[in-house]
């Protein structure tokens, strides 16, 4: 299932949309969790992490337009594909410095929207794939897998080092380690798990990951240089 937010102050606009994501569901069996919102303004407020897909209007009669919303949602989530939705196509050209993947012009016709979403649904697989959910304080957060530079175990707590921020979540490491799924993380300690494309340098017992020297257990020593060295392709062997 997709989660879906469809901001625009005209209800038969989100109608419109909402029917087309029905149709896209009966075609290509790919459901949908739709929420709406009639304002930038109640859309930033009530946001939550989570979210795969935003049709975004631009134009708003009061408060913050798609455009300020969406420079705002940038800074809190990366990932999430924004499509714009407006009367006026040349404003759509803006979106290039929110990463919009798309814009479609109103009215919305279905045969045009079935064509966006295909190419939507290809970049929001692409998307998923490289996230994970973490639960923090009661709430969820989207993280990013290539942007996490390790992790470490701080009491009955995961901690995420991102790029995205740090985030704190009640797991064990092991747990995590399989959330995450990847083989580019490696244990350089039985308390630390690094993205092996943040290290820079091994220096004798510690790994430099983005600017920050982690230790290397001695129990861990040999392994990790190996997965160092298969990341590298084999060019990469300890002196």
């Amino acid at each position: 299932m997709l989660n879906v937010a469809i901001v625009d102050d005209e209800a038969a606009e989100r109608q419109k949309l909402q029917s087309y994501l029905q149709e896209v569901t009966r075609q290509k069996g790919i459901a949908f969790c739709v929420d709406e919102f009639s304002s930038a303004d109640a859309f930033l407020v009530q946001y939550r992490q989570g979210y795969d897909l935003i049709f975004l209007d631009i134009e708003f009669p009061h408060g913050k337009s798609g455009m300020d919303a969406a420079r705002a949602l940038r800074r809190i989530d990366s990932a999430v594909v924004i499509i714009f939705v407006t009367n006026i196509a040349q404003m759509a050209v803006e979106g290039y410095e929110v990463d919009a993947l798309d814009f479609i012009v109103k009215p919305v016709e279905p045969y045009a929207f079935q064509l966006k979403m295909t190419r939507v649904l290809s970049r929001v697989a692409c998307s998923a794939s490289d996230r994970i959910t973490v639960r923090q304080d009661g709430e969820m957060y989207g993280l990013q897998v290539h942007l996490i530079r390790y992790l470490t175990v701080e009491g009955h707590y995961v901690v995420y080092h991102s790029r995205e921020g740090k985030f704190a979540e009640y797991l064990t490491l092991s747990a995590a380690e399989k959330k995450l799924n990847s083989p580019l993380f490696c244990r350089c300690d039985r308390g630390c798990l690094v993205n092996l494309r943040f290290v820079s340098a091994i220096k004798k017992n510690v790994c430099v990951v983005d600017g920050q020297e982690l230790v290397i257990a001695r129990t861990q020593r040999a392994q990790f240089l190996q997965a160092y060295a298969e990341f590298l392709g084999g060019a990469r062997q300890e002196k």
